[in-house]
């Protein structure tokens, strides 16, 4: 979506983690990098930003939501226009995930996005190993990562983020299935579906 409006030369950036307002204007002043705010106080950079914002129309994708604050409400309603609309994007598992997140985001319209192929989650995973500067994995272990994403990128975003942590390398081998139970408990934990036990859970991958 981000590469999308920045083709069409249409202000966007990513908040990488959402809990409060200061991730909000961090987001919006790198969707306007030509908005000067050295110097300037909390309250200042956000009614600079919301000005500019104002005089040409941007998007922000505020990823990981934790909490919709107060304060991050207001901020948004106060540029020009408002909110327009809000896009969730979450991970779900099955019927039971689907119907909490439907009682969850009542009166939401509800389109189910198709799953990421494993050519496309492969390509994703080893870029990102090269590009952090990760130790290569064997073939047998980028199948198991992607088998047990399951075509869920945020899974593997979650994955990546793990794979960084020198605890899942003992000598130089991954520790695959510490890894992959880990993310599937940080992935559960994380988001609006029912929580599970280590043990449901390794039960889950290994089927």
């Amino acid at each position: 979506m981000r590469d999308d409006y920045r083709e069409r030369l249409i202000p966007c950036a990513i908040a990488a983690q959402t809990s409060g307002l200061p991730d909000v204007v961090t987001a919006l002043s790198q969707a306007y990098p030509e908005v000067d705010v050295e110097g300037l106080g909390r309250r200042a950079i956000g009614l600079r930003l919301r000005m500019t914002a104002d005089r040409l129309s941007g998007v922000l994708l505020l990823d990981h939501t934790r909490e919709v604050t107060t304060a991050m409400v207001g901020f948004l309603r106060r540029i020009r226009g408002g909110i327009l609309g809000a896009l969730i994007v979450v991970d779900i598992d099955s019927d039971f995930e689907r119907e909490r997140l439907r009682a969850w985001c009542r009166h939401a319209q509800c389109v189910r996005m198709p799953l990421i192929t494993n050519r496309c989650l492969r390509h994703l995973l080893l870029s990102q190993c090269v590009a952090s500067s990760l130790p290569a994995i064997e073939s047998k272990g980028v199948h198991h990562i992607i088998q047990a994403a399951r075509g869920r990128v945020g899974w593997l975003d979650e994955c990546m983020r793990r794979l960084q942590m020198p605890k899942y390398w003992k000598g130089g081998h991954l520790h695959i299935g510490g890894l992959c139970t880990d993310t599937e408990i940080a992935i559960r934990e994380g988001g609006c579906g029912p929580r599970m036990s280590r043990r449901a859970i390794r039960s889950h991958i290994s089927a």
